[in-house]
């Protein structure tokens, strides 16, 4: 049974974050030897070195991202319970982790949020915008109580409710010659440069696999984060973009572009509550899932 510290493992993951021992310790306010001797500890209680030193810094080990996963979730847990200490001291009830995707966020959970937290003024809500793989890994590694992703990952060990829709579209600017169009087909754009979200991004990897089922491939001018300098970029003839309507339609306006219909399919999508299937809910929990879930349609 492993009996280091919160500091050992903070200090741990600074290390790996850092690739640098001595500055992993001054961000800890810690002598270098007794950074050193702290780690020394830790690879003894393991019985494995965690870290390789190299000439350029360190670097972990195998059994080092094991641990590191590890002192992870054990700081993620021990904040966590500083916060709801703090919160039940405040008079706050419960607290709900919430991770999202932009998608989700801009079709109509962030109202949604907003409602229940109005109702439920003593239930907290933490909120994390990222992509579907991301929020998937949270709920495995529970830091995450409830995620909203775009159908289609696979959702093994997860509980999947239906949550919303949406429809994705074209964003060019007016003066591109699709502009005027009332519907475009991905075929039709397969020689247009794009802006597109980065790879992991459910968006980008669907426009991907569309278009090399049509035996072509995106051509790929600018990569961005964020819907809003996508946007931006189209605004500039930069590219045209494919993303959420719900996104486009309050930027379309000030940024000078059109919002042309992407006629596909596939362009409806489908929004998902999921958790984890073997997790005790808090209450909290249990009422933000059945406030936000279709009650006739919940699926595993």
């Amino acid at each position: 049974m492993l009996r280091h510290d919160l500091t050992s493992l903070r200090l741990f993951v600074a290390i790996c974050e850092m690739r640098n021992l001595s500055r992993a310790a001054d961000s800890m306010n810690l002598a270098l030897s007794a950074a050193s001797r702290r780690l020394r500890l830790i690879e003894e209680e393991v019985g494995a070195p965690l870290v390789k030193r190299l000439p350029h810094g360190f670097e972990p080990t195998p059994a080092g991202f094991t641990m590191l996963r590890y002192a992870q979730m054990v700081l993620h847990l021990g904040d966590q319970l500083t916060a709801n200490i703090a919160d039940h001291s405040a008079g706050v009830r419960g607290r709900v982790r919430v991770f999202a995707s932009s998608s989700a966020l801009v079709q109509s959970l962030a109202a949604d949020l907003a409602a229940f937290a109005r109702e439920h003024p003593d239930i907290r809500i933490d909120l994390e915008e990222r992509p579907t793989g991301d929020t998937l890994e949270a709920l495995d590694r529970k830091i995450a109580d409830v995620g909203v992703i775009v159908r289609g990952a696979p959702v093994s060990g997860l509980t999947r409710y239906p949550y919303a829709k949406d429809r994705l579209a074209v964003a060019v600017h007016k003066a591109h010659r699709l502009a005027m169009r009332a519907s475009v087909t991905l075929a039709e754009l397969l020689d247009e440069d794009f802006v597109a979200l980065e790879v992991g991004t459910a968006v980008h990897r669907l426009v991907d696999e569309k278009a090399r089922a049509l035996g072509g491939i995106l051509k790929l001018r600018v990569q961005v984060r964020s819907f809003e300098v996508m946007c931006q970029m189209v605004g500039h003839e930069l590219g045209i973009g494919i993303l959420p309507e719900a996104a486009l339609r309050p930027l379309a306006e000030a940024l000078g572009i059109a919002l042309v219909t992407l006629d596909e399919p596939w362009a409806v999508r489908d929004l998902d509550l999921v958790v984890a299937t073997d997790s005790e809910q808090s209450i909290a929990t249990r009422l933000l899932i059945s406030t936000l879930r279709k009650p006739d349609e919940a699926s595993s």
